[in-house]
């Protein structure tokens, strides 16, 4: 048994599997990989804004950071997997020879496991192999079943993000009559934001109407009236990764919150 495979995948399998726990279900922002992943992919799309134009990369830029998020999570798992098999050369067996499997038949065995196909041309040797092609196949379940609902929730949170954004251009947040609307709405987009980042990188056909700037507007529109000011701060506090000192003043906050408006919008 080559041991150094064996702990390679199990370590790759943990980080897969708690990187996916803590963005799908944790409901407290995201995990590691997938937060150096969407970085990554949001700073090359922000690059191509400013080279090819705003309305080229806008609609493209959401949807390939979940894809390639999604491919990471895939990606470790099936290598994961993979080392754990190839730590013993014979663990898979040529369903028509009986000779054992190779690198790529067994990488073919661990795909269909995933996929719950199970249409490879090899077959696990012993029990002990069989029983685990068998947990591959829940875990390929279990990452299907929630990587729906995790999306799902995207689409949502977006959803509601963009009708924020609109609702305050026709209830203007300077007027102290709009917060019992305002401010219930604005804490619930807040914490499912707060949950779900990644709805961040999706952004608005119209650079104005973008959540962030939207967000960054309202905070401004508020600063004068010290009382609802603080209300608001205290619920914009909750918005994921805004970088803010508790105990900074009015002036710091709006830019600290407009900081981070800027990382989360396209150069238009």
């Amino acid at each position: 048994m080559a041991f150094s495979l064996l702990i390679s995948g199990l370590l790759i399998l943990i980080l897969a599997a708690g990187d996916f726990a803590i963005t799908t279900i944790s409901a407290n922002r995201t995990g590691p990989v997938t937060r150096a992943t969407a970085a990554v992919l949001w700073s090359a799309f922000r690059r191509l804004a400013r080279a090819a134009g705003r309305d080229i990369v806008q609609p493209l830029a959401g949807p390939v950071i979940m894809c390639g998020v999604a491919f990471c999570w895939l990606v470790l798992t099936s290598l994961g997997w993979l080392l754990i098999f190839r730590s013993v050369p014979g663990s898979l067996e040529m369903k028509s020879s009986g000779a054992p499997a190779g690198w790529a038949e067994t990488f073919a065995f661990v795909g269909s496991s995933l996929s719950t196909v199970g249409a490879a041309n090899v077959r696990p040797a012993s029990a002990l192999w069989d029983n685990l092609s068998m947990i591959i196949a829940v875990n390929g379940m279990i990452v299907l079943t929630l990587s729906v609902t995790f999306v799902l929730n995207i689409t949502q949170t977006v959803a509601s993000g963009r009708g924020f954004a609109a609702l305050i251009r026709v209830r203007d947040p300077a007027d102290p009559r709009n917060d019992d609307l305002l401010l219930p709405t604005l804490a619930d987009l807040c914490v499912r934001l707060n949950a779900s980042p990644l709805a961040l990188y999706y952004s608005s056909p119209r650079s104005s109407r973008g959540l962030p700037e939207s967000l960054d507007w309202l905070a401004q529109r508020v600063s004068s009236d010290p009382g609802r000011y603080e209300q608001y701060r205290y619920v914009l506090g909750e918005l994921p990764y805004l970088r803010e000192e508790p105990e900074a003043g009015r002036d710091r906050f709006l830019r600290d919150l407009r900081h981070w408006a800027t990382r989360y919008s396209l150069p238009g």
